[in-house]
């Protein structure tokens, strides 16, 4: 599954719009959606999103701190 699909599910579980995730991650929607479609892949902010919707994600190249 996708990091975008992933999250996704995650922010339906936790009733959170993208908007409200970049919110609460002190980020712009914009940076968001390069995180979300792969263009970027900062370690911190993954263990950011991770934390704030409880999920442990299945990203190529990123070893979560959950497993």
């Amino acid at each position: 599954m996708t990091l975008k699909k992933q999250v996704a599910h995650a922010l339906i579980d936790k009733e959170w719009s993208q908007r409200e995730l970049a919110r609460q991650m002190g980020i712009t929607m914009s940076y968001l959606q390069d995180i979300l479609n792969g263009n970027r892949k900062p370690v911190e902010r993954l263990k950011q999103i991770e934390k704030l919707l409880d999920i442990e994600l299945e990203v190529e190249g990123y070893e979560s701190v959950r497993s």
